[in-house]
């Protein structure tokens, strides 16, 4: 996993190995990341209505109307909330910081 902000913020968290539990969406590997690595987190909802607001408070809107949180598995950006996505050991989990809702990030739209 990593996390990757704005040019201002940069690498927040470079890739580290995580170990993933029977059943962990991406929203609670990145709950127990940040708080084990004391980085700011905030987000809203539960499962598949969760959204990440902020992270190393840096949050949506900050750089645009466009700009927010994105997260990526295995170079894919997934169509589901990060807490409905269910985590497999292997994957490589990317959170990153669009400022065109992921079209600088190569996201296609929806």
């Amino acid at each position: 996993m990593s996390i990757v902000g704005d040019e201002e913020h940069g690498t927040i968290l470079a890739a580290i190995e995580v170990e993933v539990e029977k059943g962990d969406s991406v929203l609670d590997l990145l709950k127990r990341i940040t708080r084990g690595n004391k980085i700011q987190m905030e987000f809203s909802g539960a499962k598949g209505f969760a959204y990440v607001e902020g992270i190393d408070n840096l949050y949506e809107f900050d750089r645009g109307a466009e700009s927010g949180w994105m997260y990526r598995v295995n170079g894919e950006f997934p169509s589901k909330s990060a807490g409905a996505y269910t985590v497999a050991p292997g994957d490589t989990i990317e959170w990153l910081y669009t400022l065109d809702l992921g079209k600088d990030l190569g996201a296609k739209a929806p």
